[in-house]
């Protein structure tokens, strides 16, 4: 069963077309990484699986149904905006995080205290949130991800302000979640993580499909010079990129 399965997704606000017939489909055990530039799409695409949002038309199936509420405290998803509770101490938070994804109090909270051991925070458990520095800030949230076990973990930029010790410690989790059969759907700009984590890529722009597949089948095709030494550090740059490797 595929965890995530979209077909013909389309977006329209007024007469901008935002995700245009959009197919494609994220598998258990895999790391999927969603790509493209700013307004490509990609943010549009995701609230629509998580239903914040709705299609036109298409379809979309998560964990094999409909997005419903049920659905939805089977996922993790891990904002670009961070969103966690800034007044409440850093532990009561992935405590309650994970209680509102319907996992039982005492072992919520003992998830939590597990999860902070493992990155280092648990001497900041007792801490407010907002008192963190940016960098722990991000690890919590990377934890309020994963906290309630979920079976599909959707990340943007999860590798936000952190430093090279903090990016391997983050990376070896997700890592450990797809060895768990947990799907991982991943945006980021970072493409040395892209080359090195991911299964398959979808690169969309404008909001349609330019590149879906095995990412060593992509880089085969396309040859790894063109693909990921052209890949744009500029929004102008996208422009024309896609086209040359499609």
């Amino acid at each position: 069963m595929e965890i995530i399965r979209i077909r013909d997704l389309t977006k329209r606000y007024g007469d901008l077309v935002a995700v245009d017939q959009l197919s494609f489909e994220v598998q258990p055990g895999e790391i999927f990484g969603l790509l493209g530039p700013n307004g490509a799409g990609k943010t549009t695409t995701i609230r629509m699986v998580l239903d914040i949002i709705k299609p036109d038309a298409g379809s979309i199936e998560v964990l094999g149904a409909p997005p419903s509420v049920q659905v939805m405290e089977r996922i993790g998803y891990m904002p670009e905006e961070r969103g966690l509770y800034p007044d409440l101490k850093l532990l009561d938070c992935l405590t309650y995080v994970a209680e509102l994804k319907g996992m039982p109090g005492a072992r919520a909270r003992k998830r939590a205290l597990e999860l902070l051991r493992r990155v280092e925070l648990d001497a900041y458990a007792k801490q407010k949130v907002k008192a963190l520095s940016k960098g722990m800030q991000q690890k919590a949230q990377f934890l309020a991800t994963m906290v309630h076990e979920p079976e599909l973990v959707i990340l943007d930029e999860p590798f936000q302000g952190l430093d090279p010790l903090n990016v391997e410690l983050i990376k070896g989790m997700i890592t450990e979640l797809r060895q768990q059969n947990a799907a991982i759907v991943m945006s980021t700009h970072m493409m040395n993580q892209v080359e090195q984590m991911c299964d398959r890529i979808l690169l969309i722009d404008h909001g349609r499909a330019r590149l879906y597949g095995p990412l060593q089948e992509i880089k085969a095709q396309y040859g790894r010079h063109t693909l990921w030494s052209n890949w744009p550090t500029a929004q102008s740059t996208w422009t024309t990129w896609p086209e040359r490797c499609v």
